[in-house]
């Protein structure tokens, strides 16, 4: 994380402290995937490490007057969150792993995890991006216009004259291949990231 990135943390996260919701927000989205692609590691229930990510910020806002400040607002970010899913998957008896790693835990490198997990989303998009040049080329041009490009269904019938219901079939049959050939989980999750590449 640069200088600059850890220079704007803090004062989001001060303005927080100082009752600024907006600021909040802005944390909350900055980690949000990074915190659910963490807590994926130890358990599959998306909704418990939904759940415990909202917990965690809404201690924050809670806390905003006692809570302390923060020379590495990610670390103290990872940390509360570890804390609170432990207390969440325990209470619901859906986890033991990182129980008993408690102790590991708490040394957690949050660059090290950000960069584990860019380079996983590298993967799973390269093989993405390996698999949609193996698509017939009327499918492999609609899904990069509905994905790369982000266009509607409307919008692409008008571009490529195609009726609204033969572009959803042919991106519906595309995405069937791609599942398949790929083995991705939460495919269309994945997909709209090739914007970023």
């Amino acid at each position: 994380m640069s200088k600059d990135q850890d220079i704007l943390e803090i004062q989001l996260w001060e303005a927080l402290r100082s009752g600024e919701q907006a600021a909040l927000q802005k944390l909350y989205m900055s980690y949000y995937k990074n915190l659910l692609q963490y807590g994926l590691r130890y358990t599959d229930d998306r909704d418990t490490l939904k759940d415990s990510i909202n917990n965690t910020f809404l201690y924050f806002w809670e806390k905003r007057e006692s809570i302390g400040t923060a020379n590495h607002v990610g670390n103290y970010i990872f940390k509360s969150y570890q804390r609170q899913l432990v207390k969440d998957l325990n209470s619901s008896n859906k986890f033991e792993t990182l129980q008993e790693g408690n102790d590991h835990m708490e040394a957690v490198d949050v660059e090290e995890f950000q960069f584990i997990i860019q380079q996983e989303e590298n993967t799973r998009v390269s093989i993405l991006k390996n698999a949609i040049l193996q698509l017939p080329k009327r499918q492999r041009e609609l899904v990069l216009l509905r994905y790369y490009e982000g266009l509607s269904y409307d919008e692409i019938s008008l571009k490529t004259s195609l009726t609204k219901r033969a572009v959803y079939n042919q991106i519906h049959s595309a995405i069937n291949s791609l599942k398949k050939d790929t083995n991705l989980k939460n495919l269309k999750q994945i997909l709209p990231l090739l914007i970023f590449f």
